[in-house]
């Protein structure tokens, strides 16, 4: 799998009520890759994702998410919901705000403790822009 396979798994699971739009702009950098929404509002997502754990707990996932994405995500999530969606394998892990932070310290250990599956975070995502009360 890689993270175009991981975001079509998403969006293929999706409640036909939720509009889905994947994002491809090849001028502005930092855009996210894909905006929900439904009456329960506008969500923005980035969608990482890498192949394996590294071998030791202590080592950093990277997730080749740039400055300028995790910027866009800072700034979006003032006026809308922005959010970081980092899939390893069959696991996710969904970020929401502190996006900065985050990436600088994203391990194995925040995966294993905030684990969800590719079929929670579809949820997540229909729940989040389905759901008028908020």
């Amino acid at each position: 799998m890689n993270e175009h396979s991981f975001i079509k798994s998403i969006h293929k699971r999706l409640h036909p009520d939720v509009y889905k739009w994947k994002i491809h702009d090849t001028y502005t950098g930092g855009v996210p890759d894909a905006m929900y929404s439904g009456p329960g509002g506008v969500l923005f997502v980035e969608y990482k994702y890498i192949k394996a754990f590294p071998k030791w707990d202590t080592t950093a996932i990277k997730t080749s998410v740039s400055v300028l994405q995790l910027q866009w995500l800072e700034r979006m999530n003032t006026a809308a919901s922005a959010t970081l969606v980092v899939g390893v394998e069959d696991s996710a892990v969904i970020i929401t705000s502190k996006f900065i932070i985050w990436c600088a310290n994203i391990h194995i250990a925040n995966i294993i403790s905030r684990p969800i599956s590719r079929e929670d975070v579809t949820n997540w995502v229909r729940d989040e822009v389905l759901n008028a009360a908020r």
